[in-house]
């Protein structure tokens, strides 16, 4: 498998600690302005599995992991870092923002945006280095506290470069 040199390591390690700061800009009284468990409660790790670029020309196995920190900067929006790997040996890393929305008890709606690294390794060439995830899931909390949802999500690089074709997948997720 194929990784990163030293000059794309530091780049990770940027993007961590940028995803761990809270500023004080966004601070507000988190708890107050959304109904449902708060963000602490239901931060950690995901894991996810599913298909990326589905029904195109190098339509492949994805499995990723995720985690998704406590801080509230404001209506629920915060921060998390991941990554996820294809057979392939395509990898992305990244960090970004979320914001989950309750629909009552038990269901929600994750909304979630993120830029990072990507290396193609054999699968698919996406255009750069550089690439943005934005993404959609519909979950819902299981007994015991889990979580189980269906995402959609694009991987694209905006058109940074001249080439930008972009892959979607669909994922299933689950968190504890």
């Amino acid at each position: 498998m194929r990784f990163p040199g030293l000059r794309h390591g530091a780049t990770v390690l940027l993007a961590w600690l940028t995803a761990q700061a809270a500023p004080a800009a966004f601070a507000c009284n988190a708890a107050a302005e959304h109904a449902g468990p708060s963000r602490a409660d239901e931060a950690g790790l995901m894991v996810s599995t599913g298909v990326i670029d589905f029904g195109k020309d190098h339509e492949t196995a994805e499995v990723g992991m995720e985690y998704r920190f406590g801080t509230d900067w404001c209506l629920g929006l915060g921060p998390h870092v991941g990554a996820f790997l294809t057979p392939d040996e395509s990898f992305y890393l990244y960090t970004g923002t979320d914001q989950r929305f309750n629909l009552g008890s038990f269901w929600f709606i994750d909304v979630a945006t993120s830029v990072g690294f990507y290396e193609k390794g054999d699968g698919k060439d996406i255009g750069g280095e550089l690439e943005f995830r934005s993404g959609i899931a519909v979950g819902r909390r299981l007994p015991g506290g889990s979580r189980l949802s269906f995402g959609f999500f694009h991987l694209s690089n905006s058109s940074y470069y001249r080439r930008n074709p972009g892959v979607n997948s669909l994922l299933l997720r689950w968190s504890k």
